[in-house]
């Protein structure tokens, strides 16, 4: 397994709200060839969340990217890794793996 460190930050640390939206910023979602109106997959690893593109076979934690690129993290995913209102979130890209990746800080 990747360390964190070998991945991308793109800008600092952000919350992410009592609703879970996050941006995903568009100069990363364009060169990754993420849309908007696409379905993406959501999943919790090694203590951060990975946004991938879809496996339509996957049935697991699926959402839509927004018109202006925002996303919901699903709130099982934020009670899990104990994300509240206040608790910010650093936003990584992982080229090799083409997705976004979401560390509590």
């Amino acid at each position: 397994m990747r360390e964190v460190d070998l991945m991308y930050i793109l800008h600092t640390c952000k919350r992410i709200g009592k609703t879970g939206l996050i941006n995903l910023p568009k100069r990363w979602r364009v060169k990754l060839g993420f849309d908007c109106g696409e379905l993406v997959e959501i999943s919790l690893r090694d203590n951060a969340i990975w946004i991938y593109h879809s496996n339509r076979n996957n049935t697991e934690n699926h959402r839509y990217i927004s018109s202006n690129g925002n996303i919901s993290i699903p709130s099982e995913i934020r009670k899990l890794l104990k994300i509240n209102p206040e608790t910010k979130v650093c936003v990584y890209v992982d080229t090799e793996e083409n997705s976004f990746v979401l560390r509590p800080e």
